[in-house]
């Protein structure tokens, strides 16, 4: 499986990234994919720049307090990816997408539903032979991977708890199985806060 943040020279993107501010090394100011990696990276840095000039001089620009909590969320998440969960024991047994990805696919299901955001989750290989939401009991279906889900929430006042955490659960399913081809047994919500 290729490296995606190798360039064509065998040369980390990161290497580039490193020492940006300083001059190009010998390699780089030979290199033509260092050069267009470079480049692109001093264009991206100014427009980061740009932007947080722009942000600081316009108070509207700032984000809410929900958005920058669920993009910490989603950076805290992509730290440690979790375990590896097999996508396909039939076709590739190597084949495995990380927990946190799926973590990823269920915090966007459960911001789809009104009223609710995800707080903390956790998805696990399923291990024993307990009915999933359709009813079956196969650890692996058609190939593929039989997961549980556990989610907890914060609601909206004045969310209506059952008619929500049915939604959630359906939504959650749907996403992780539409997306990851994972198949989802069973969602355990706690309700953990108010917002």
């Amino acid at each position: 499986m290729a490296d995606d943040t190798r360039l064509s020279c065998g040369r980390s993107i990161d290497d580039v990234w490193s020492h940006l501010d300083g001059a190009p090394d010998e390699h780089e100011r030979s290199c033509p994919y260092c050069l267009e990696a470079r480049a692109r990276l001093l264009r991206l840095s100014g427009a980061a720049v740009d932007l947080r000039t722009s942000e600081a001089a316009d108070p509207s620009l700032q984000p809410d307090v929900g958005f920058t909590a669920s993009v910490m969320g989603l950076v805290r998440a992509e730290v440690r990816r979790g375990q590896a969960i097999p996508l396909d024991g039939d076709e590739d047994p190597g084949l495995t997408i990380s927990e946190q990805a799926v973590v990823g696919l269920v915090w966007a299901a459960a911001d789809s539903v009104p009223g609710v955001r995800a707080r903390r989750c956790r998805v696990r290989v399923a291990v024993d032979d307990e009915p999933d939401l359709d009813g079956d009991a196969a650890r692996v279906f058609e190939g593929g991977t039989l997961v549980d889900v556990d989610l907890s929430i914060a609601l909206q006042p004045g969310t209506a708890l059952v008619e929500a955490t049915t939604l959630l659960r359906g939504r959650v399913a749907d996403r992780v199985g539409e997306e990851s081809g994972l198949r989802v047994r069973r969602v355990d919500l706690a309700v953990e806060d108010v917002l």
